[in-house]
This record gives C-alpha cells, sequence and structure tokens, in this order.
C-alpha cells in the first residue's frame, strides 16, 4: 500500500505540472526524501558493526560530521548491559526519535519497559554475515567439515586452538564472521546438506535486523508526517494568492492522504469513520505534544471527510 506522505508527493507533483511555481517541486521533493538514520553508542559496543548491518539491509545511515546534525532517527547501541551513561544520553537525546538497539546479546536481565525509548534486539554481526555476503563458499564449506568432524565448541580459544582438519586462520575467520554462536547455531544444516543460501536465511532470522529496520519504518512513518505537515503550513500561505493550491489542500484525494499518513505515525484503531472523527475530535484536546495534536486533526478531518461522501451516497 502506498503510504499517505507518497500519495500527498504525488498529488503536489501532478499540481507541479500545471503551475510553474519552482517551490512546489521543492516541496514535494522533501516530503519523499529517504529518512537519514544515525547509528550512536559508547566506545566497544559495535556501533560500525550494527551501522554497517543496517545499511546492508537497505537503510539510510547518515554519516555525521562533527558539529553537525543531519539524522532524521537515531539509533542508540548497546551491549551486554545498560549502563547509567547509556540511559543518560539516551534521556538527554530528544532531537529525534531514539530506538535503543542491544547489540550481542538478548533482554534477558534487562528491563526494557524501564527504557525511556524502544528497545530492540540484534546480533549485527549475524546481520552482516547474512546480508554482506561475508559468509561465503569457501566458510560454509568450513562448516560442513566442522560438521563432519566436530570441534571443540566450549570457547573461542579452544576452536581455534586445537588441532583440527580445518585450517586455524579458517576457523578463526568463521569466528570473526558468525562468532562461536553463529557455528553452533549453523552446524545441523551444514551436517544436513544445507545450502549457503540456507544459511544466510537463518543467520538474518537470528539476527533480528528485519524487527529493527521494520521499527525505525514505524518510527519514521512519524518523520513523514511532520514533513508533510511543515508542507502544509508553507502551502497554506502560498494558497492566499494561488486558487489552485488552495484547491489542491482541499480535494478528497489530499485529506486521505493526510489520514493515511497520520494513521501510520499513531496507532489507530480499526472502528466506523464516524466514531474514529469523533474519537480523534476529542484526542486534540487532551494534553498530548504537537505531532500528536497534528496527527489527530488529520485523522478527524479525513474521518469526517469519508463519512461525509458515504452518508452523501444514493
Amino acid at each position: 500500500m502506498t503510504q499517505g506522505h507518497q500519495l500527498f508527493a504525488d498529488e503536489l507533483t501532478a499540481l507541479v505540472m500545471k503551475n510553474s511555481d519552482p517551490r512546489l517541486a521543492v516541496i514535494a521533493a522533501a516530503i519523499t526524501a529517504p529518512l537519514q538514520v544515525a547509528v550512536r553508542g559508547r566506545r566497544g559496543v559495535g556501533r560500525r558493526t550494527v551501522a554497517a548491518a543496517l545499511a546492508a539491509a537497505g537503510v539510510r545511515v547518515a554519516e555525521q560530521p562533527a558539529g553537525t546534525e543531519v539524522a532524521d532517527l537515531s539509533v542508540y547501541v548497546v551491549a551486554e548491559v545498560i549502563k547509567p551513561e547509556d540511559t543518560a544520553a539516551l534521556h538527554a537525546a530528544r532531537r529525534h526519535p531514539v530506538l535503543v538497539v542491544l547489540n550481542k546479546a538478548d533482554l534477558r536481565g534487562h528491563d526494557a519497559a524501564a527504557m525511556p525509548v524502544p528497545v530492540e534486539p540484534m546480533s549485527a554481526l549475524f546481520a552482516l554475515a547474512a546480508l554482506s555476503g561475508e559468509l561465503d563458499e569457501a566458510l560454509w564449506e568450513a562448516l560442513g567439515r566442522v560438521a563432519a568432524r566436530p570441534a571443540d565448541l566450549r570457547c573461542a580459544e579452544q576452536f581455534v586452538s586445537r588441532p583440527h582438519p580445518v585450517p586455524r586462520r579458517t576457523r578463526e575467520r568463521l569466528c570473526a564472521t558468525v562468532d562461536l554462536s553463529g557455528v553452533a547455531a549453523l552446524l545441523d544444516l551444514a551436517g544436513s546438506g544445507g545450502t549457503v543460501a540456507q544459511a544466510r536465511a537463518r543467520m538474518r532470522r537470528l539476527s533480528g535486523v528485519d524487527r529493527v529496520v521494520a521499527r525505525l519504518k514505524t518510527m519514521g512513518a512519524g518523520v513523514y508526517h511532520r514533513r508533510m505537515s511543515e508542507a502544509v503550513v508553507r502551502l497554506e500561505a502560498m494558497a492566499v494568492g494561488d486558487s489552485r493550491i488552495d484547491e489542491f489542500l482541499n480535494r478528497d484525494a489530499t485529506v486521505a492522504a493526510r489520514l493515511t499518513a497520520a494513521a501510520a505515525a499513531i496507532a489507530v484503531p480499526d472502528e466506523p469513520v464516524l466514531a474514529r472523527a469523533r474519537r480523534w475530535q476529542a484526542h486534540r484536546s487532551v494534553p498530548v505534544n504537537a505531532a500528536q495534536r497534528s496527527c489527530a486533526a488529520d485523522i478527524a478531518r479525513g474521518s469526517l471527510r469519508a463519512w461525509a461522501a458515504t452518508r452523501d451516497r444514493p
């Protein structure tokens, strides 16, 4: 399904074709520009590996020169434990939506509910092995040999140093690519004649990278709605002297696109359109932030327009 902000931009682009004002094309392009995601975290948590894995999964990772701020979303990486300095950094990070990625470990033993932002576990090493091709045919053949003649998997040092038909340098590369836990997770597949493609698919599933990307997409819906709302403010100012822009802003398709974008940004229960209009109209008076009020206004207006359209049908 096409997202609301894209529908809005498409309609605006159609208006550009009928209007010589170059500002309209600039506004349309700004609404749909790819989201920039900054990856942060203290030293030693695997920040660069997380950034590389997200980039391999199709996320636009922002390169942030010192002293600049170009990102729309932030990923804050922690590993093994969430330290007080992590919590302090997250409480201070209010400029953009933030997702915590717990790298190298799962959430057992951590109170994710106590965090001020959403949390997702991810093995960046597994994701990178799956998505970048680092888990290649040579390593897969080596894993097959390890499955045929079991190695010492008690620790990485034992796995690498103990005598084994697989050369030491290859075993070192296995550890560097998928870690000892990845070796253990793939041995059954390697021993049963599985393919490297199946191994990559397993690594991707175990990595949790798709959940992280999905969460970023959900968070990004709020960014796209904010961009669209900012564009509406600029368009309303331009509409004072241009009836075509005023007509565009009040078209059913435009109002519906704003509803769709707002519904993607916040949780909207499935209910009859009139009940939804009443709910979100009332929500505008609840103590919420400006972004939520803007979404509520677009949902209420769009729902009323949809209800009116069905009521007027013969």
